[in-house]
């Protein structure tokens, strides 16, 4: 099991989860540094959010004597806050309701040298498997492997 050094909460921020979850999906599974630049570069309102939260983590996994550099993101989640209801003023006295969303934001980060050898070990078994499920299809006289 992969060991979480810190994990780190943003809640009820004014940005919807879908457009968030562009964002975390971006810097998932990827080195805290690298995440960084990633986040730096995007231009978007959660990539601020989700920044500045990520700069919290590093810096409470430094406070537990870990380097920035061995640092990984190993959950980037966003999840559904409150929603407000509000109203559009329409014509002839009428009015349309819509629904502002709100958003909680989740990093943890883990060890780097944690998230290696796990990966190792998924793809020593996921590659045997892989082999040995590949359905055969006969034509004419040649066998060929299917890819499914």
């Amino acid at each position: 099991m992969e060991k979480i050094i810190t994990t780190v909460n943003l809640r009820e921020q004014n940005v919807s989860p879908k457009k968030a979850r562009l964002v975390m999906n971006m810097i998932r599974m990827r080195p805290a540094t690298r995440a960084l630049e990633i986040l730096q570069t995007t231009n978007k309102k959660s990539a601020d959010l989700a920044l500045s939260l990520l700069k919290s983590g590093i810096d409470a996994a430094k406070k537990k004597d870990f380097k920035e550099e061995e640092l990984v993101v190993c959950e980037s989640l966003v999840n559904e806050g409150r929603k407000m209801k509000r109203m559009f003023i329409r014509a002839r006295g009428r009015s349309t309701g819509y629904v502002k969303k709100m958003s909680h934001f989740k990093i943890s980060l883990g060890k780097i040298s944690d998230f290696k050898k796990e990966d190792k070990k998924v793809n020593k078994k996921n590659s045997a498997k892989e082999v040995a499920e590949t359905p055969k299809v006969k034509t004419g006289n040649k066998k060929v492997a299917q890819n499914g």
